[in-house]
């Protein structure tokens, strides 16, 4: 009878206890179904904002091609061509006139059978013909023909009036642009996923018309949307259901299993194109924080359970763990309270520090203009010996403070994360030979020995940053003539080396020298912001210190490595290991060097400048060349002044971007915009502005400017841009 009694005293707790643990399991199952449900939720919403915005930066960046094509259907129109070769000649110099590669585009023209003209040559009848023949005026599709190698955006418009050609009077009625596929990646790449998003471009029958990822394609099938269609969904959706709200509201996500893999995949139509966007990313790619979240909050309910389970026969425990655990969520909180307070406020401190950079780039570049354009105008005079060696001190120490904000600038934007490796097909031995040459610029006034050794590697054509391999070996080579004193000798050295595979080399230089080395103790901090060794280093030698630690930045953002080995007295010797991927010489785009004669003769100039300092140099130097300056003080006197003069009157126009009323970018929109004005778009105009970092060239680029040179002006490029953009 005790021994019962004992029994049942423990059996109603480990009962209890039993329905407690079940009834928190089936708690806890239905708090993760709860979750999961929000979490796939909060991934489709993620994703239709993201394919939203990269739907919005494809529509911008597609549309300002018709106004290429307005601007070919403008030039050509009504024309008649002796023959067919005089037409192809007129193809490939609109091609060169409208700065099409610049676009990544080509020019064709059809005939009312649908023969398709290139530069090259006619090509026969056009496979896409069929799209033009619903009696629309313009069209936009993606075309991958046969007889035209490659893939396209097509904008196609009827001519206003079309061309004939030859004794037949063939006519030709439609002027085309193909846009390569490829040179769109900028709209829609996104590495907001870590490289893992894979991008597809697909036809209205649902067939692939192009895929762009690091990856290879998960899907793996040329019908996109028949292989949507036999996938696993999650969640009760199927792929009609999706394909419904794709038609009814423009965009769509659903989650799916692909080789026993989840992937979340959302589309969007591109109404202008007839085609649809899609953005494929593995599920624990999308909404990491809400998993962590969901799965610490399960984590949490299971422990949660075992504690109450536990409770139940020792409850005094009870207590000081739930206090205990108040307390660390307590703490936690406050925490992250802070740790969001420090984000915010270095956040706004990065701003700010962006927003002086680019001012300090702008006020400082300008006044610099005027300081190196006056000394060199008044160098030109024939000024008597002494004050010739003033103004060349002047000229002197105003290009090393202009080298000086550089390097500030440089590495700023280096840590802000604003200068990407961009590797593209070059000839590898010609950046060696180059930063050679201007080598032997450092070493016109120095008694030094320079010994070169350049190896030539069997497969020289590789995928690289050649600016940013010149800048880091120019940068070693200048130290070292800058540290050794004449009498000695420095060397450089290029070789070459199998890589990781047979689609890569190693490119290994060496630079050594028998200058005035450094300590094993300053070698560990020569990669430092501001590292000289010695007070005086500075002094003797000038500079900021800031050369190597933006060497050292480049080389890690090329995979790279450097090393130094030095010795106080007795020299130091660099090594630069970088990786490269090997391409094919047909990749390497040969750059036009020629840029004709300075000869300025008569060429008229319409200038839009604020300052007059500035205004006064560029006129003065100009004027001496033969050219003729009509000034104006903004971007709206420069409209003005162009939309009241007829066609000819000016042959270039050379555009500040910051000014008053109307900056150079809104002025060359209007310009551009001119009707009954063919001329605005076929002259040539030049961003002449203290805005001097890479994507102020891209905006100049994109506002439908031809070139952009940045002050402190260098006359010898301002000529060669301009003799670049007349053809003389």
């Amino acid at each position: 009878m005790q021994e019962r009694k004992n029994t049942t005293k423990y059996l109603l707790p480990v009962a209890f206890a039993i329905i407690l643990v079940v009834s928190l399991a089936l708690g806890v199952r239905f708090l993760r179904g709860q979750l999961m449900k929000l979490t796939i939720e909060e991934r489709s919403n993620q994703l239709e904002e993201m394919v939203t915005q990269i739907q919005v930066n494809l529509d911008t960046g597609l549309q300002t091609h018709w106004n290429l094509v307005a601007g070919l259907n403008n030039a050509i129109q009504g024309n008649h061509y002796q023959n067919s070769q005089e037409l192809c000649d007129t193809i490939a110099r609109l091609e060169q006139v409208f700065c099409t590669d610049m676009y990544g585009s080509r020019v064709m023209l059809l005939d009312a059978q649908g023969t398709a003209y290139l530069r090259s040559g006619p090509v026969g009848i056009w496979l896409d013909v069929s799209h033009l023949l619903d009696g629309k005026n313009q069209h936009t599709f993606v075309s991958e023909t046969d007889n035209i190698d490659g893939c396209f955006f097509v904008f196609s418009q009827e001519l206003d009036s079309p061309i004939t050609m030859g004794e037949e009077n063939v006519r030709l009625t439609h002027v085309v642009l193909l846009k390569d596929i490829n040179t769109v990646k900028q709209y829609y790449i996104t590495t907001t996923y870590g490289g893992e998003a894979a991008t597809y471009i697909i036809k209205e029958n649902g067939t692939l018309a192009y895929f762009d990822a690091d990856e290879d394609d998960a899907i793996g099938a040329r019908n996109i949307y028949k292989a949507l269609k036999e996938a696993q969904y999650v969640q009760g959706r199927s792929f009609d259901m999706v394909k419904e709200q794709l038609d009814r509201d423009g965009i769509a996500a659903a989650h799916i299993l692909l080789n026993q893999t989840e992937y979340y995949y959302c589309l969007t139509a591109l109404e202008h194109y007839d085609m649809t966007l899609m953005l494929l990313i593995p599920a624990d790619c999308v909404a990491v924080s809400t998993m962590n979240m969901m799965n610490a909050t399960v984590r949490t309910q299971t422990i949660f359970m075992s504690i109450m389970a536990a409770l139940t026969l020792l409850a005094a425990m009870s207590f000081v763990t739930v206090y205990r655990s108040g307390q660390k969520v307590k703490v936690e909180q406050e925490t992250n309270k802070e740790l969001n307070r420090l984000r915010m406020e270095a956040e706004a401190a990065n701003k700010a520090k962006s927003i002086f950079l680019n001012n300090m780039s702008h006020d400082i570049r300008t006044p610099m203009n005027a300081i190196i354009g006056f000394t060199n105008i008044a160098l030109k005079q024939n000024p008597k010996p002494e004050i010739k060696a003033c103004l060349d001190k002047i000229n002197g120490s105003a290009e090393h403070l202009l080298t000086l904000i550089n390097d500030v600038l440089d590495i700023s934007r280096i840590e802000s994360g604003k200068i990407q490796f961009s590797p593209i097909p070059v000839d590898i031995t010609e950046v060696a030979e180059t930063v050679v040459n201007v080598t032997y610029g450092f070493l016109s006034d120095r008694n030094l020995t320079f010994q070169c050794n350049l190896a030539k590697p069997k497969t020289p054509y590789v995928l690289a940053d050649a600016l940013r391999i010149r800048e880091v070996l120019v940068n070693i080579l200048g130290n070292a003539v800058k540290f050794t004193d004449d009498g000695g000798r420095i060397s450089f050295a290029a070789s070459y080396r199998p890589g990781e595979d047979d689609r890569h080399i190693v490119a290994r230089y060496r630079v050594e020298d028998t200058g005035v080395g450094m300590s094993a103790d300053f070698i560990e901090h020569i990669f430092d912001e501001f590292s000289q060794e010695e007070n005086g280093a500075r002094t003797k030698y000038k500079g900021t210190g800031l050369g190597m630690a933006i060497t050292k930045r480049y080389v890690d953002l090329m995979g790279g490595t450097i090393t130094v080995e030095s010795q106080k007295g007795a020299g130091s010797a660099f090594t630069v290991t970088i990786p490269l991927e090997v391409t094919d010489e047909s990749k390497i785009r040969r750059r036009d060097t020629g840029s004709g004669s300075r000869d300025l003769t008569g060429v008229k100039v319409l200038m839009a400048e604020d300052n007059d300092l500035n205004a006064e140099i560029a006129m003065i130097q100009l004027e001496e060349l033969g050219t003729r300056i009509t000034r104006a003080s903004d971007g709206q006197e420069a409209v003005n002044i162009f939309t009241q003069n007829p066609a000819g009157t000016f042959d270039i126009i050379l555009m500040d971007i910051m000014m008053p009323v109307m900056n150079g970018f809104e002025a060359t929109a209007v310009i551009r915009g001119l009707p009954n004005r063919p001329d605005a778009l076929r002259i040539p105009i030049i961003a002449m502005t203290a805005n001097a970092f890479a994507e102020d060239v891209q905006a100049s680029l994109d506002a439908g400017m031809n070139g952009h040179l940045s002050k402190p002006i260098v006359m010898d490029e301002l000529l060669k841009i301009i003799a670049r953009n007349l053809n003389r």
